[in-house]
């Protein structure tokens, strides 16, 4: 799929781009496209050693991505160094506050009320799948259960929040997993950094903009501890892609079918539509006009 395409399933205009958004502008982005790919390479002037010295300094098992701005501390991600033969670090008998995201569901007139309901059913153990579903969204988690360090977050939050309700986002399915093969998801580099341990994790979510409620994309970093060499610095868009005839991709065929298959799977869907899921959260605005 085409740059452009992504951009406005991200709910971005003509004349804007991922350089605009405060969390990506101290990055070169480049869009990787073709079979297996379709994902953002970022760039920039860190030494990977460094930022390895720079977190064993503090000697935390992870530690917060922050923000600062006018007197508030933003967190939208999490790092840590991943070590071979680490062990899951777990609570015992903590107990657990009532959901923020059923607290909110539970408010009227709310717009994102049915993403909250979505969620809630998502992170339920005995939910149906009927939204979820419906419009192929996961909670996904920013920092990976895999690093077997996410309950490391509410004791740095000094939340009695479940972590599921403090480290997840409303994720597209195939953004999350390896639902469609035919571009890198989360969950491709979560077994790269996996695979490549001793490592250095980093996992952001991405906003448009401060105030929205769904994020349009995971920035991951990989590093390499052994070698300080940087194995991967990623942007995923939180977004679908159109999955291409069986047995041809979007670098192959006739022009006729890459235009098909570069163009949206939801031609009706306005980039103004996008960006009001992303925010407000509105799962109606994933609706085509002619519905």
């Amino acid at each position: 799929m085409k740059e452009k395409e992504v951009l406005k399933r991200l709910g971005f205009k003509e004349d804007e781009n991922l350089g605009g958004v405060e969390q990506l502008r101290d990055y070169s982005i480049e869009y990787i496209e073709g079979n297996k790919n379709n994902y953002f390479k970022l760039t920039d002037n860190k030494k990977a050693a460094k930022i390895i010295d720079n977190f064993l300094s503090h000697h935390q098992p992870i530690l917060p991505v922050c923000y600062y701005e006018y007197g508030r501390v933003i967190i939208t991600g999490w790092r840590g160094c991943l070590w071979k033969g680490m062990g899951e670090y777990t609570h015992k008998n903590v107990r657990h506050d009532e959901s923020w995201i059923n607290k909110r569901k539970k408010e009227k007139e709310s717009k994102s009320k049915l993403l909250d309901t979505l969620m809630c059913e998502v992170l339920s153990k005995n939910y149906t799948k009927k939204l979820s579903n419906k419009y192929e969204i996961d909670a996904g988690h920013v920092f990976g259960m895999f690093t077997d360090s996410t309950s490391y977050i509410g004791d740095i939050l000094g939340s009695n929040q479940n972590v599921n309700n403090i480290n997840i986002y409303p994720q597209v399915k195939e953004a999350n997993e390896i639902f469609n093969t035919e571009r890198k998801s989360q969950l491709d580099f979560e077994n790269e950094a996996r695979d490549n341990k001793p490592c250095y994790y980093e996992a952001e979510a991405i906003c448009k903009e401060w105030t929205d409620i769904v994020p349009i994309g995971t920035r991951i970093r990989i590093i390499d501890i052994q070698n300080s060499k940087e194995l991967h610095h990623v942007f995923i868009p939180n977004c679908k892609y159109p999955k291409s005839k069986k047995g041809k991709d979007s670098d192959s065929g006739s022009k006729d079918m890459v235009d098909k298959e570069n163009s949206t799977s939801e031609p009706n869907i306005s980039a103004e539509q996008y960006r009001a899921f992303f925010k407000e959260g509105d799962l109606n605005k994933l609706t085509p006009k002619n519905e």
